[in-house]
């Protein structure tokens, strides 16, 4: 089996978010209708486990990669302290050091009974906080963390940390994010760290005023994991990674010499050919020739004229 991790840096316009999650996930409806779309940058990180180029069974998220989903998240800002925080959660899941803790009542996707939830926050830093914090990334305990500088006022940015969540639902698919408040949270801090739902786990999307670089980051982790490093031009939790797979051993047989470490997959399921195939069905097909009328006798009057 073969596992990567897949990327993409792109603009973000939080008026027109466009769609999330190929149906796991869905924004909360945005309250403006328009947004500049160079005013934010997201990075979005997520992995997968497939046996070909193919990737037709590929399990999808980020903890299908090798890497710890904490790993990414310290790697990527390094011993700065982070605010995680949480909606929807469980009573018996708030830590120890959680803080801003609120207490209401709500339904759980598809249920008729309200249920005691709560909210919260917490600062940690460093990796062992992180992975503590997170617990079983599959469980979902925590929908992101703020990354905070020296003077960030934290209970105002917790303020706008509700706008982000507050609304949330639990349907199915669940809208957990409004894309509106991002220009509220990012005036208290550089960068918010949040966890969308990839197929079968979570992936990161990292939403900042600049671009967060990942300055050989994901390379070395992915080094150490075994896993494949594969970019994509769309955030990979909406893009197809036998096409990123593709594209990427192009660009592999053309400036390396070692073999592509990802075997190509049997021909009628390899990228290539369906692209072809698609190619072809997309041909205009030669208009049909109308048959031959037969010429209308002469009128009477014409044959008398």
């Amino acid at each position: 089996m073969i596992r990567a991790l897949g990327f993409s840096h792109n603009a973000f316009n939080a008026g027109k978010p466009g769609r999330l999650c190929r149906g796991r996930e869905r924004w909360i409806e945005p309250w403006v209708e328009e947004a500049p779309s160079d005013d934010i940058h997201r990075l979005v990180i997520t992995g997968a486990t497939f046996e070909d180029d193919s990737a037709a069974e590929a399990l999808r998220g980020v903890t299908h990669s090798g890497v710890e989903l904490a790993q990414i998240v310290s790697s990527l800002f390094p011993r700065r302290r982070l605010l995680a925080f949480t909606e929807d959660s469980h009573p018996a899941d708030i830590p120890a050091e959680g803080q801003g803790i609120e207490a209401y009542e709500g339904y759980r996707a598809g249920g008729m009974t309200e249920l005691g939830l709560v909210r919260w926050y917490c600062v940690v830093q460093g990796l062992r906080e992180i992975r503590a914090i997170l617990g079983d990334p599959s469980e979902e305990r925590v929908r992101g963390f703020a990354v905070l500088d020296d003077d960030t006022d934290e209970e105002a940015l917790w303020n706008t940390l509700f706008l982000l969540v507050g609304m949330s639902t639990l349907d199915s698919p669940p809208a957990r994010f409004q894309p509106a408040a991002f220009a509220a949270v990012l005036k208290h801090v550089k960068a918010v760290v949040i966890l969308h739902r990839d197929k079968h786990g979570p992936a990161i999307g990292v939403y900042s005023l600049a671009q967060v670089k990942t300055d050989g980051r994901l390379e070395s982790l992915c080094e150490k994991a075994g896993a494949l490093l594969v970019p994509f031009a769309i955030p990979p939790m909406l893009a197809r990674w036998d096409r990123a797979l593709s594209e990427l051993r192009t660009e592999w047989m053309a400036t390396r010499e070692e073999e592509f470490p990802v075997p190509p997959a049997p021909e009628s399921r390899s990228w290539e050919n369906r692209r072809r195939g698609r190619r072809g069905r997309n041909q205009a097909a030669p208009p049909k020739e109308e048959p031959a009328q037969e010429a209308s006798p002469p009128s009477e009057k014409a044959a008398e004229e």
